[in-house]
């Protein structure tokens, strides 16, 4: 048995060529309701569960709310708003 302890939320960046991972930066310094101004979540997830490949005005609006800013390569990578949730599995 496990219980969900909280949602961390972090920018992934993806290789576009290979598309493996190169980083995964917390940005949960950003409070939910900010980021559901700078992304559209889906119909059926209204918290922002699922993935979502981030734009250029969105990822520098993301950054405008981080106290350590991320540097930004279109040509080279793409970026995902990834969600993870972290669990206590010594629940009995």
């Amino acid at each position: 048995m496990s219980k969900l302890i909280r949602v961390e939320r972090s920018i992934a960046t993806y290789n576009i060529i290979d598309e493996d991972i190169i980083s995964d930066d917390n940005i949960d310094e950003i409070p939910l309701n900010k980021l559901l101004t700078i992304v559209t979540p889906k119909d059926d997830d209204p918290l922002l569960y699922d993935g979502y490949v981030l734009n250029e005005n969105q990822l520098l609006e993301i950054n405008s709310h981080l106290n350590n800013k991320l540097v930004f390569d279109f040509n080279a990578f793409y970026y995902v708003l990834e969600c993870a949730g972290i669990y206590d599995y010594n629940i009995e």
